[in-house]
């Protein structure tokens, strides 16, 4: 994953605060949406695909809480930072049991909005990634019982698919170097037999 593919929505009925906020991320890389207030973030959740929810806390309308809820109904990968200038423990609590990523008290520093973006984009890489390594070891798994029909016959399209895959683990650091020569050998000299 890369930057250019982490959406961030900043909600802030505060124009000035949403503009500044979503000026900095942008700057950094990131695309960027904003929300006028919880309501508007709520229609724009249903509809649009983020990773960053950054929301202020008290709004007309929807609250912070209210877009925290919907947005992790709406994705459970999703990260959501709660920013408020009436920061409490009770506030502070109360939105990390309902899932928030981190709470921030306002007036904050330009360098924390990056670091809690930086922070929750390589969380968001880390899952994207244990996802694909589940999808793969599932596929390979899935096919466990086509490796022994490959290594006692020839079929040359389907040993190029297993060389594919064990060299795709390889890369994902599943296997080692060493394990993915080994697969390898054995794939092709068990072929060698069905070859006559």
């Amino acid at each position: 994953m890369e930057k250019k593919d982490f959406r961030i929505l900043v909600v802030d009925d505060d124009e000035i605060a949403r503009d500044v906020v979503s000026s900095i991320l942008a700057r950094e890389g990131y695309p960027v949406i904003t929300a006028m207030d919880g309501t508007d973030a709520i229609r724009m959740l249903t509809f649009e695909n983020v990773n960053l929810v950054l929301t202020d806390l008290r709004m007309p309308g929807a609250g912070g809480i209210e877009v925290l809820k919907h947005a992790i109904r709406s994705n459970p990968d999703v990260s959501v930072v709660i920013l408020t200038a009436y920061g409490t423990l009770d506030t502070a609590l109360e939105a990390i049991k309902e899932g928030a990523y981190d709470y921030l008290t306002k007036p904050f520093k330009i360098q924390e909005i990056l670091i809690l973006a930086e922070r929750a984009f390589r969380k968001t890489a880390l899952i994207d990634e244990n996802k694909e390594l589940v999808r793969h070891l599932r596929d390979t798994y899935r096919d466990m019982e086509i490796i022994r029909t490959v290594s006692d016959s020839y079929h040359p399209e389907i040993t190029a698919g297993w060389l594919e895959r064990i060299e795709r683990l390889k890369e994902m650091k599943v296997i080692s170097a060493q394990d993915s020569d080994i697969l390898k050998k054995r794939l092709v000299n068990g072929n060698g037999k069905g070859k006559g």
